[in-house]
């Protein structure tokens, strides 16, 4: 029996997708959340084989939600389930590892098929991406679905050059909040120096 836990903000979603899930043999659903925080607390209770998340959700994302797994040493894997198919992210959220991509717009029977190889320890990237989404460039759009507005503002002058102190006075807002977002920002895209949100921002569009 694989034991899943469904974790996204759009309730009728979640709550239809957990009815398609309980009604296929071998698979139960252990729990549902509609934010990072609840997903945490349910994969830390029921301890699921596999934790469906969507990546634009309040809380903790999927980044941090990895790390917590690992650090608690649970064998929870990962299957993010999103609008989203920008190959920045899809190779950032491989990386962090995430075992399983799929595009909501996927025939139900992926999610099924990526189940299953996730349970017996496989990766699977939908089709579809794998097609279509590599031989393409990234947007600050899809960014977006990780980072906040103000998020995305600081990411973008992170890159051009700017200092803290100028980030601070040039939006009006406190030294602190700037060092607050940065730290936030690194956390989502799991980036840990100021060469490598410039590349992101880059290769994102974010910046020339």
């Amino acid at each position: 029996m694989i034991k899943v836990i469904i974790a996204d903000d759009h309730a009728i979603f979640r709550q239809g997708l957990s009815g398609l899930l309980q009604s296929k043999e071998g698979i139960v659903v252990t729990g549902e959340a509609a934010d990072g925080d609840e997903a945490l607390r349910l994969i830390y209770e029921t301890k699921p084989d596999i934790a469906i998340l969507d990546i634009s959700m309040p809380g903790p994302g999927s980044i941090e939600i990895i790390k917590e797994i690992r650090k608690k040493g649970l064998n929870t894997r990962v299957i993010l389930l999103t609008m989203h198919t920008n190959p920045l992210m899809v190779e950032q959220f491989m990386k962090a590892g995430v075992s399983g991509y799929i595009p909501k717009d996927n025939a139900f029977s992926d999610l099924l098929y990526a189940i299953q190889t996730v349970a017996s320890g496989g990766k699977f990237i939908s089709p579809s991406i794998t097609r279509e989404v590599f031989d393409e460039q990234g947007s600050g759009q899809e960014v977006q679905g990780i980072l906040t507005n103000r998020e995305c503002e600081v990411l973008q002058l992170i890159a051009s050059g700017l200092t803290n102190k100028q980030i601070a006075d040039k939006l009006l807002i406190s030294l602190k909040t700037v060092e607050t977002h940065r730290t936030r920002i690194m956390q989502k895209l799991d980036l840990h120096t100021t060469a490598d949100l410039t590349r992101y921002a880059i290769k994102a569009g974010l910046v020339k």
